[in-house]
């Protein structure tokens, strides 16, 4: 019951921390990361067609969201701050576009039918390690065979570089973490926990900067379903 009553308290400290960062969110991300959070977000258009059913998780104030229903997606996008919703809305309905928007816990959502995709960008690092797994295996239950779970977050530091990717990146978690908007944790590998989950890696955007690979794009596939045989 004490856990329960933490976690609660918790989702709605982050709910009200984000509403209060709602107007200017997106836009201290791009100057951070000079647009590479942007670009690694919206490479993955190239993987929604017009009319697929799309699911943002912890969308924010839903850039993503907005530019997949502009190529025709039929989007529907969840995030636990009701300010962050409403700017989503505001943006949708100045362009005359429509999506489902529900301001709740992504953990309780359970749609009717799956997904063809599932984005959660810069989403699953808001929680620690152990409820990070919890999390992305819910998403991937709401991704239909053949569809795609699409992560776009930090890039897990390795190779020549790495340190300093390390603290640019551990850098920007520990200001957010600061604010009680993020937990502290490793920088996840999520093509790794996608096959976890028995998701395949079907392609990865990385995003570079002085050099540095800083931001990834892991697209996962769940497999479809064998033929009888």
């Amino acid at each position: 019951m004490a856990d329960a009553a933490q976690g609660k308290k918790l989702d709605e400290i982050r709910g009200r921390n984000y509403d209060a960062v709602a107007r200017i969110y997106e836009e201290l991300a791009h100057v951070y990361s000079l647009g590479l959070i942007r670009k690694a977000k919206l490479v993955e258009l190239r993987y929604i067609k017009p009319g697929d059913r799309v699911l943002y998780l912890g969308v924010g104030s839903g850039e993503d969201a907005l530019a997949a229903a502009r190529a025709g997606a039929k989007v529907t996008a969840i995030d636990l701050s009701p300010r962050m919703v409403g700017r989503l809305r505001d943006r949708l309905a100045r362009r005359g576009l429509d999506a489902e928007l529900i301001a709740s816990d992504a953990l309780k959502h359970r749609p009717e039918a799956p997904y063809d995709a599932v984005c959660g960008n810069y989403f699953f690092n808001l929680f620690n390690s152990q409820d990070m797994p919890v999390v992305l295996r819910h998403a991937a239950t709401l991704v239909k065979p053949g569809g795609r779970l699409m992560i776009a977050d930090m890039a897990p530091p390795k190779g020549f570089g790495g340190a300093l990717s390390w603290l640019y990146l551990k850098f920007g978690l520990t200001f957010f973490w600061a604010l009680r908007l993020a937990a502290q944790h490793p920088i996840y590998d999520y093509a790794a926990h996608g096959r976890a989950e028995g998701l395949e890696t079907e392609a990865v955007h990385d995003f570079r900067a002085a050099g540095l690979t800083l931001y990834r794009t892991v697209i996962l596939k769940r497999p479809s379903a064998e033929e009888p045989g």
